[in-house]
């Protein structure tokens, strides 16, 4: 893997991003993936993902994790028609290869925009840590040339805050529109 590096800079006032009062954008591989965020949380990298934690261990209680799959060039838009289904990949990958022990799984919720479509559910599990309830969602979601897995975890009396982390993400997330210059943001359209 990768040395991972962070770096902050300070945007200039007539750049182009936007976000909600309270929130900052994610951004990964220059556009391929983004969305909101609270913008006091923490972001750190852990494997082959990107984490966003709602404060610094042990005082973390939910946890945001993001990983990408681009196929091609930035850009290039792929038929997604001859894959498998979001639905059928969340039951049989995601859900198929969950080891925890699961006491219930929601309902599939899917959802087709413009240029993206996702599908995610919830389900609870015995935290074997802890070895008390936690809730787990997924949403898996593809547009243009990217593929994206999006997780979070939370404590039950976390759920006000988890619920509208998750919908301020599901709301902003962008797909494979990718950012020429990431000082100034998207283009105005």
């Amino acid at each position: 893997m990768a040395k991972w590096r962070g770096k902050k800079f300070n945007l200039s006032d007539n750049h182009r991003w936007k976000a909600k009062s309270g929130n900052k954008i994610f951004v990964a591989n220059r556009g391929a993936v983004h969305f909101e965020h609270p913008s006091d949380w923490i972001i750190k990298p852990e494997g082959g993902s990107i984490c966003i934690y709602d404060g610094e261990e042990p005082d973390d209680n939910i946890r945001l994790q993001v990983s990408v799959t681009q196929y091609g060039p930035d850009g290039l838009t792929v038929d997604w028609s001859g894959m498998p289904s979001l639905a059928y990949l969340m039951e049989s990958v995601v859900l198929g290869e969950d080891l925890r022990q699961r006491t219930r799984k929601g309902p599939m919720l899917k959802v087709r925009r413009r240029k993206l479509e996702y599908a995610w559910l919830e389900i609870d599990f015995i935290d074997p840590t802890e070895k008390r309830k936690a809730h787990s969602r997924a949403c898996l979601a593809r547009g243009g040339n990217v593929q994206t897995l999006i997780t979070m975890e939370y404590w039950p009396e976390n759920h006000a805050v988890a619920n509208r982390v998750w919908n301020d993400m599901l709301e902003s997330l962008k797909l494979g529109e990718y950012v020429e210059n990431p000082f100034r943001g998207p283009r105005k359209r």
